[in-house]
């Protein structure tokens, strides 16, 4: 499976409104978008070829409660237990409330983590 598939499959069954990359037009909310930014690793460890995804997500919604029960500021959620159980997650690397300039009215909140997957 690539990222992009490992990720979907995670991410749906808990928020079946969940896109790569970008959003639809005319979205629904609330509203889940990740992209990922991957690099090599060839020297990590002997022998190995890893390539570290750095996973960024952002969730959207009318209301902070709704941010609040898929990706709580102070920790846990669905989303956050969801990728920490993935096999290849090794740490969360920043997280925060998240500004959605074509609607002012709708609140965003990010998640980044990091995944490691072997190449070979």
């Amino acid at each position: 499976m690539t990222i992009h598939e490992i990720l979907t499959a995670a991410l749906v069954p808990v928020l079946g409104n969940t896109w790569a990359v970008e959003l639809p037009p005319d979205p629904t909310w609330p509203a889940l978008i990740f992209d990922v930014d991957s690099k090599p690793e060839d020297a990590w460890c002997m022998g190995g070829g890893y390539t570290a995804h750095d996973v960024n997500l952002v969730v959207l919604a009318r209301t902070l409660e709704e941010l609040d029960v898929l990706l709580p500021v102070d920790g846990g959620g669905p989303l956050r237990a969801v990728l920490e159980g993935l096999e290849h997650f090794q740490f969360e690397d920043d997280s925060g409330d998240s500004d959605y300039e074509p609607d002012p009215a709708i609140y965003g909140r990010y998640l980044t983590v990091r995944l490691r997957t072997p190449r070979y």
